[in-house]
């Protein structure tokens, strides 16, 4: 239950990131790029943490698929 709850945060703060560099980039106008840059550098990390989390919760078996068009047996 854990993994769930980091993955949802993780998510969640990449969006933040995302619209924080979004805003910086407008409000800047193009002057230096430095904090969009920074700030898209942080979400790109943030997005590695997020794939590595699920990617962990695949190979531990704590996510899975369940779909009902998904038959592994096949």
């Amino acid at each position: 239950m854990w993994l769930k709850i980091i993955i949802v945060l993780l998510f969640i703060a990449n969006l933040v990131a995302l619209s924080s560099a979004f805003y910086t980039l407008l409000t800047d106008q193009g002057h230096g790029g430095k904090r969009t840059a920074r700030l898209l550098a942080l979400r790109v990390s943030l997005a590695a943490a997020l794939l590595l989390c699920v990617a962990y919760g695949i190979w531990s078996g704590d996510l899975g698929i369940h779909s009902p068009w998904y038959n592994p047996n096949h």
